[in-house]
């Protein structure tokens, strides 16, 4: 805790936030009441006692921490909204029940994603604004009908339309004739992200490139998976690497990564640190831009932009800490991203391997470091997988051993091939994707590849991952014990 004392902080506000969402029925006033109470209680024990004891003072802190986080739950969860969009629609719908006329829903809303077409629809994700001309908030799922119309929205598209929408799983299905687009947007930086985006989608698609190839380069670069097909899919997920198929922190860490090691040339001087460091800044959020600047890409790029920025200036300040404080962050702004999956994947996979660190430098082969990493990551992810997808891949080691010292390589051919498709980028990059997909499907045909445990009770995904922790924190001292006794 002395070495990293915003681990503690973000544990006990990332409790509040999900002891608000599972205890429904506390009045509203109880969070902010026992952030309250918990700060009086700490600053009574710092100022009445000359020597605080250290333990209760910190407990306090840490419920006081713990009742902002439930405050802030509260404040944003949508159940507890009384203007949340779907609250003020099921009123509505029961007025209308009452006099046995039902009619549509009318919303008002814009896009928070650029639509990417499914087999029979495009599917993107907006904001509500106005439901039946009420002001309101909220998130929806859109499924519009192919149409010509339909492709050509954008994100920041502003809508209105009129349907019958899924309260419960918060999505409606319309057509055309269901809505009118009233404005565009194109001026904020998100929207130019998202136009890149697609130019640069435009120019791979046009690319020499073998189309089911195209597909995963597309998903690497771009986050653009409207192109894989569902054989491509299927054994990246059988051989326990879908990751790869998704941009997230790995993605963004290899960006920085590589560009550390062609910048591995600049003297380690001030100067040259900082010099070093704004170029791999430059990079991150460069790559962060072309991929549309979507939520779980900047998270993953404020994340490696913490560790960077600790880098230039030697401050030695230890991983976990930043990590710690990148959750922070997102979760204050964002307090319901703690129950996003791919929040909890992508700094669960960190935390993970920051934990291993110690293990991993122990070995100078890189096979065994791959190897540790590749454990370390899926050990810490393991019951976020278990609850979300009900699924086990054993040769999970197997892929990821080959697969990540290689995506780093991918990643760097697609971006050539996203800069200049020609033949000249399209060959390499074809050539390591036709031996990835091999090794991929090899792995996923293999007996046993996909292990289906059915749903989990949270008490029982609560205590694996209590020891997945533990064995980690073990893991992690005794390997530092050790070094120490060999220094």
């Amino acid at each position: 805790m002395r070495r990293n004392p915003l681990v503690p902080v973000a544990i006990a506000f990332m409790t509040g936030i999900a002891c608000q969402h599972w205890l429904t029925g506390l009045p509203d006033w109880f969070w902010w009441a026992m952030a309250a109470v918990a700060a009086l209680i700490a600053a009574i024990l710092l100022i009445v006692r000359r020597k605080p004891s250290l333990m209760p003072t910190l407990l306090a802190a840490l419920l006081c921490i713990a009742g902002i986080g439930g405050t802030l739950g509260q404040t944003c969860d949508p159940r507890s909204n009384p203007n949340d969009w779907c609250r003020l629609a099921a009123c509505d719908s029961q007025l209308q029940n009452n006099t046995g006329r039902p009619s549509p829903v009318y919303l008002t809303l814009h896009l928070t994603e650029t639509p990417q077409p499914l087999e029979r629809s495009w599917h993107t994700k907006a904001t509500v604004e106005r439901c039946n001309g009420a002001t309101c908030d909220g998130k929806i799922d859109l499924f519009l009908k192919k149409e010509t119309t339909s492709a050509t929205l954008r994100y920041g598209d502003r809508l209105m339309l009129h349907g019958y929408p899924d309260l419960e799983r918060r999505l409606i299905y319309i057509t055309s004739d269901h809505y009118i687009v009233t404005q565009h947007d194109s001026r904020s930086l998100r929207a130019r992200s998202e136009q890149l985006r697609m130019r640069l989608l435009q120019r791979m698609q046009r690319g020499p490139l073998d189309r089911r190839q195209a597909g995963v380069a597309e998903a690497l670069t771009l986050g653009w998976k409207a192109d894989l097909s569902p054989e491509t899919k299927a054994s990246y997920r059988d051989a326990g690497i879908a990751h790869l198929l998704a941009v997230s922190g790995l993605h963004t860490g290899l960006v920085a990564l590589a560009a550390g090691i062609l910048l591995a040339w600049i003297p380690k001087t001030r100067r040259g640190r900082a010099v070093k460091g704004t170029l791999q800044l430059a990079a991150v959020w460069a790559f962060a831009m072309i991929t549309g600047m979507a939520p779980s890409t900047i998270r993953a790029a404020l994340m490696f932009s913490l560790f960077i920025v600790s880098d230039i200036f030697e401050r030695g300040t230890p991983k976990m800490n930043l990590l710690a404080a990148a959750a922070l962050l997102t979760l204050a702004a964002r307090p319901m991203l703690l129950f996003d999956t791919g929040w909890q994947l992508s700094y669960s996979a960190v935390a993970g391997i920051l934990l291993a660190r110690p293990l991993i430098t122990q070995f100078h082969n890189w096979l065994w470091q791959t190897a540790t990493v590749s454990i370390a990551a899926t050990m810490a992810t393991m019951p976020v997988t278990l609850a979300a997808f009900h699924q086990i891949h054993p040769y999970f080691l197997i892929a990821n051993m080959v697969i990540i010292p290689l995506a780093g390589v991918i990643l760097m051919l697609a971006l050539a091939y996203m800069a200049i498709p020609c033949t000249a980028t399209a060959l390499p990059l074809g050539k390591v994707l036709e031996w990835s997909e091999w090794l991929t499907e090899q792995v996923s045909g293999l007996p046993g590849a996909v292990v289906e445990t059915g749903a989990q009770s949270g008490w029982a995904t609560a205590i694996l991952a209590i020891a997945i922790l533990a064995l980690l924190m073990a893991a992690n001292i005794t390997t530092r014990k050790v070094s120490q006794q060999a220094d």
